[in-house]
């Protein structure tokens, strides 16, 4: 005979609400990077380079600012392209508001990339939200890590440090947002290392893991002829 106890959740309201919580686009304390620091919340509580987080997901969408604040979001929908810039209407310059340094105008849809991420021992959530090149960079190298690994663990999810890599821009070099993977976490628990998994590559083809590093241990030497082609692009 079964055991109810262990089988069933408590119908006390929590899993609905935690379901709602879910829909939600920014969840829990936002998570903001300027001036070369990670900071938390309103008072923008100083966070430590290197605190460890569990990636949980990631969206994007357009995001239109009035006021200083967001008023409205079209966000991106599985399977879908963004809509382009011109579907979003507000084409006025002459109706767009000042940015930050009070003089230039701001378009009032901004490009902008969210990242769930969730601390692993208080389950605290957090949302990191970015509409700049160096932020929507960081998210898109941190998915593409993602998408790898998951060729052999489907569904596994990143622990990563918050940290900060060099950026060059029209201004001088800069600081960016960086996420450094720790560790990864799947739904049966804890994953050490990559195992050795057969990777697609365009050029190289299926190779085994072993071979992989060797071959990209090959091509990190000064580049001769004959070994052009045995470049990994990633």
């Amino acid at each position: 005979m079964s055991n109810d106890l262990t089988t069933t959740q408590p119908n006390d309201g929590w899993n609905d609400a935690a379901k709602d919580a879910e829909s939600r686009i920014l969840r829990g304390t936002l998570l903001k990077f300027g001036d070369g620091r990670w900071s938390r919340g309103k008072e923008g509580e100083p966070v430590k380079d290197g605190t460890k987080l569990v990636a949980t997901s990631t969206a994007c969408g357009w995001v239109k600012w009035k006021d200083g604040k967001p008023a409205e979001y079209r966000m991106r929908q599985p399977g879908q392209d963004l809509p382009e810039r011109d579907e979003l209407g507000d084409l006025d310059e002459g109706d767009w508001e000042t940015g930050p340094d009070g003089v230039t105008l701001r378009d009032p849809w901004q490009l902008t990339r969210f990242l769930h991420l969730v601390d692993p021992f208080t389950v605290e959530s957090f949302t990191f939200s970015t509409s700049s090149i160096g932020g929507r960079n960081a998210v898109i190298d941190l998915a593409d890590q993602i998408a790898r690994m998951r060729c052999a663990h489907p569904g596994a999810v990143p622990v990563v440090e918050l940290g900060t890599a060099p950026m060059t821009t029209r201004y001088g070099r800069k600081t960016r947002p960086f996420f450094k993977v720790v560790g990864w976490k799947a739904t049966d628990g804890e994953i050490d290392a990559p195992a050795p998994r057969q990777i697609e590559d365009a050029r190289v083809g299926a190779i085994d893991a072993n071979r992989y590093a060797e071959v990209k241990g090959r091509a990190s030497k000064p580049a001769i002829l004959g070994d052009l082609d045995d470049a990994i692009p990633f």
